[in-house]
C-alpha cells in the first residue's frame, strides 16, 4: 500500500513540474491562381481563388518591384479575394506594375504571391486609312507609349465587328474585301501580361473606311457634234463612295492621248473638245477614285469603249432633182455609208456606199426637205472593225433645193 502512494504521488509531482506547452496556429496557404482579369488606363485588378481558412487577404504593389506600399486589407475589410488598384500612387497607362498578395487567419499570414500586371495604354492618335483599291484598305496610326502591339476590330458596322488579329506594327492592311464598301475599323493599343492577358481599354476607331469601287459600268458615246468637234460620253452611275473619276482617251493604236480628271461626286457625263479626236476614232476607258487625305485612290478601270465620229457633211446644188454631198475624211475609215430620211426625227434609209469623200444623190424633188447623215465604215481599232456610233442627235443636214436658185438651202 505505502508503495502505491508513493507512486501516485510521484506521478502528481511530474505533472505538477511539466511545463504547459501552446499550440501554436498553422499558417493559412498562400493565395492560388492569382491573375490580373481587367485593366483600364489608371489601374487594375487581381483576383485569386478563396483559401480555406483565411478570413482575410492583405496586399501591396510596386513600380519596380522593389519598393512596394504598405499592405493594406482588400474589400469588405479584407474579405474580397481580389483588389481594385486605381489611381493610386500616380499609376501610369501602359505600364508593367508588381502586387504582392497574402492570406491571414486571424493567427498567421501567408507567404506572399506575386502578379505581374499592366495598366491599359492610351488610345492611338492620328489614326487614318492611308490606301485603298477595290479589295483592300490600309489604315495607320501613331504609336501608344507602352503598348507592346495592337488589337483590330473589323467589321461592316460597329455592332458586327470582331476582333481579328493583333499585329505589332502602327499600320495594317486588311484585304478580301468587296468594292465599292464601307467598313468599320477600331485600334485597341494592348499590352501583353501573359499569353491569357493583354491590359486594354482604350481604342480609336472610324466608322467609314471604304473600298475603291469595281469597273465603271455603262461607258457610251453619247454625242459627237463633228462640226464644233464636242464630245460627250455617259457612263451609270452607281458607284457610292467616289469622290471623281478619271476619263482617258486613246487614239486607234491604243497611244494616249489624253486624260480628264472629272471632280464631284455623282458625275455621269463628260463633255470636251479636243484636237487630237477632230475627225478622228478614238477608244477611252474610265475609272472613278476616291480621295483620303488629300490623295487619289482609284478603282478599277472600265472596259474600253470605243467611237467613231459620223462625217462632217456639207452639200451643194447639182440640178433641180440632185445634189452632191461633201465630208470630211474620217482618218481610218475604209468607206462611207449615206443615209437620207424625209423628215426631222424620221427614219433614215440607206442611199449608198462608197470610199470616195462625196456622192451625188440623184431623183429628189424641188421644195422638199430631205436630211442626210454620213458613217464611216471599216476602222480597225481594238481588234474589230468598227463604224460611226449611234448618237443622240446625228451629224445630219438638212437640204432643201429650190428650182430657180443655183445654192441649196442647207440647216
Amino acid at each position: 500500500m505505502k508503495k502505491y502512494v508513493a507512486l501516485l504521488f510521484a506521478v502528481a509531482m511530474m505533472i505538477f513540474v511539466v511545463p504547459t506547452m501552446e499550440v501554436k496556429a498553422a499558417a493559412p496557404a498562400a493565395p492560388k491562381d492569382a491573375v490580373q482579369t481587367v485593366s483600364i488606363e489608371t489601374g487594375f485588378r487581381v483576383q485569386w481563388s478563396p483559401v480555406a481558412g483565411a478570413t482575410q487577404y492583405f496586399y501591396s504593389f510596386s513600380a519596380d518591384d522593389k519598393t512596394y506600399t504598405a499592405e493594406s486589407p482588400t474589400g469588405s475589410g479584407g474579405k474580397e479575394n481580389f483588389v481594385n488598384v486605381v489611381n493610386a500612387n500616380i499609376i501610369l497607362p501602359g505600364t508593367f506594375y508588381y502586387v504582392r498578395v497574402r492570406s491571414f487567419n486571424g493567427a498567421e499570414y501567408s507567404p506572399y504571391v506575386k502578379v505581374k500586371v499592366a495598366t491599359a495604354p492610351k488610345a492611338p492618335k492620328n489614326m487614318k486609312q492611308t490606301a485603298a483599291d477595290s479589295k483592300s484598305v490600309t489604315l495607320s496610326w501613331d504609336a501608344s507609349v507602352g503598348a507592346s502591339g495592337y488589337l483590330i476590330r473589323f467589321g461592316t458596322t460597329q455592332a458586327k465587328a470582331k476582333d481579328i488579329q493583333r499585329i505589332t506594327t502602327t499600320s495594317c492592311k486588311l484585304t478580301g474585301l468587296e468594292p465599292d464598301s464601307k467598313y468599320y475599323v477600331a485600334i485597341y493599343p494592348i499590352k501583353k501580361v501573359t499569353n491569357d492577358f493583354y491590359a486594354s481599354q482604350n481604342f480609336v476607331d472610324n466608322p467609314k473606311v471604304v473600298t475603291t469601287a469595281g469597273p465603271v459600268s455603262g461607258l457610251k458615246l453619247y454625242d459627237w457634234d463633228v462640226k464644233s468637234n464636242v464630245v460627250m460620253v455617259q457612263w451609270d452611275n452607281s458607284v457610292k463612295y467616289e469622290n471623281g473619276y478619271q476619263l482617258v482617251l486613246y487614239n486607234a493604236a491604243g497611244k494616249k492621248l489624253k486624260t480628264y480628271n472629272i471632280s464631284g461626286r455623282r458625275s455621269s457625263m463628260k463633255a470636251f473638245s479636243t484636237k487630237y479626236v477632230k475627225n478622228t476614232p478614238f477608244q477611252y476607258r474610265i475609272r472613278s477614285y476616291t480621295t483620303l487625305n488629300g490623295t487619289k485612290f482609284y478603282g478599277e478601270w472600265s472596259a474600253y469603249s470605243y467611237a467613231v465620229p459620223q462625217a462632217n457633211v456639207t452639200a451643194v446644188k447639182v440640178s433641180n432633182t440632185s445634189v452632191k454631198l461633201k465630208w470630211s475624211k474620217v482618218a481610218g475609215a475604209g468607206s462611207y455609208t449615206i443615209y437620207k430620211a424625209t423628215k426631222d426625227g424620221g427614219k433614215f434609209t440607206k442611199v449608198a456606199s462608197t470610199k470616195k469623200t462625196a456622192y451625188t444623190v440623184k431623183s429628189l424633188k424641188s421644195y422638199r426637205d430631205y436630211y442626210f447623215l454620213v458613217k464611216a465604215n471599216k476602222v480597225e481599232m481594238g481588234g474589230k472593225s468598227r463604224k460611226s456610233n449611234t448618237l443622240s442627235t446625228p451629224n445630219d443636214i438638212n437640204v432643201y433645193i429650190y428650182k430657180y436658185q443655183d445654192e441649196v438651202c442647207v440647216d
